[in-house]
């Protein structure tokens, strides 16, 4: 979505577990052609957090957006929506987990955004972010 410079994101309905006048975010890429990103909240200092592409890392990441979501985000076509997934990575990177549950939809046309949540089986609020190779018997013993 971005490249190169910040873009403002309104969030009109603010963000679940934040104040609701809490409503604009700065997003920036954390490098160029990273997957990361931060989102930092405008109205408090404080309050960010890390978001990534989520199908860098889950290619078959899929979901059908509400049609009152994309409604209220005023979406006409695929070509107008980003999506992000927030990062949860206070074990560290390595132990790092992402909500593929509620993922944060953009409207890159007039920055509105929303956290959306999926009813959606597949998909949890702590996903591992990495994998980790599996054990062989006998290993690390």
């Amino acid at each position: 979505m971005p490249t190169g410079q910040n873009k403002i994101i309104t969030f009109p309905t603010g963000l679940p577990g934040l104040p609701a006048e809490w409503t604009e975010f700065e997003l920036a890429a954390v490098a160029q052609d990273s997957p990361f990103f931060f989102l930092q909240s405008r109205q408090n200092e404080n309050t960010g957090f890390i978001l990534v592409d989520p199908f860098t890392f889950f290619p078959d990441y899929e979901f059908d957006l509400p049609e009152e979501n994309a409604r209220a985000l005023g979406i006409n076509t695929q070509k107008e929506v980003a999506v992000f997934c927030i990062v949860n990575a206070a074990r560290g990177l390595t132990g790092a987990t992402v909500n593929l549950l509620a993922p944060v939809v953009i409207n890159t046309v007039t920055g509105a955004a929303r956290q959306v949540v999926l009813v959606d089986r597949r998909y949890a609020i702590r996903h591992p972010l990495y994998a980790l190779p599996e054990r062989t018997a006998g290993e690390g013993s």
